[in-house]
């Protein structure tokens, strides 16, 4: 019988945390983000041989390159040691990354406030509950009836500015159209967010 390997990161730090948090909440990062939360290329390697996070290979343009992404066992350790529930669900790396960026380019106190699509959907819900508590029913039900027709759609992710003000941002690519877009912007006029949009 085999012996079970033994793995190689016997504790976390305030950086793996970092990395993790940025995982969670981006879907994909680049190794440039993953050394910018402090890990070495040695702790990357070890977090890949441990499996909690894979290499991804995709192309953009005529260019090949590399980004990581959480796994499953990567997504429940986020969970169970660091507290990171409803992480972010990965999508295209190019898509992704555009959104590290954003997330990167926040000071690390911010990044704190960063809300992924599936809190701004129970956000939003909490939203209609506190209407229907001031005895709004009308306009809970003309939301809640938007958002099951597709005319709300909840942004990539909110993050809060310096300034204190709270942003819903969303990355644009070729595939939406225009009905998608005004779903997206619906929600942020109805949540009474600003907006910022990024096109890849």
């Amino acid at each position: 019988m085999a012996r079970r390997k033994k793995p190689y990161i016997a504790q976390f730090f305030n950086r793996d945390r970092l990395a993790f948090s940025a995982l969670a909440r981006a879907g994909h990062v680049s190794h440039k983000h993953l050394q910018a939360c402090g890990l070495a290329d040695r702790r990357i390697k070890n977090l890949i041989s441990d499996g909690y996070i894979e290499k991804v290979v995709y192309k953009r343009g005529n260019h090949i390159k590399e980004c990581y992404k959480l796994t499953k066992i990567g997504r429940k350790t986020a969970s169970c040691i660091f507290g990171l529930s409803q992480a972010y669900h990965a999508q295209s790396p190019a898509h992704d990354l555009a959104i590290a960026e954003k997330y990167f380019s926040l000071p690390v106190e911010l990044r704190e406030y960063w809300k992924t699509e599936s809190q701004i959907r129970d956000q939003f819900l909490e939203q209609l509950n506190d209407l229907r508590d001031q005895g709004k029913e009308a306009e809970a039900k003309l939301y809640e009836d938007m958002l099951n027709k597709g005319l709300i759609s909840m942004p990539d992710a909110v993050y809060v500015n310096k300034e204190g003000s709270t942003i819903a941002f969303e990355v644009i690519t070729n595939s939406y159209g225009e009905a998608e877009l005004q779903a997206k912007e619906a929600l942020v006029q109805i949540m009474n967010y600003k907006y910022d949009t990024t096109r890849i």
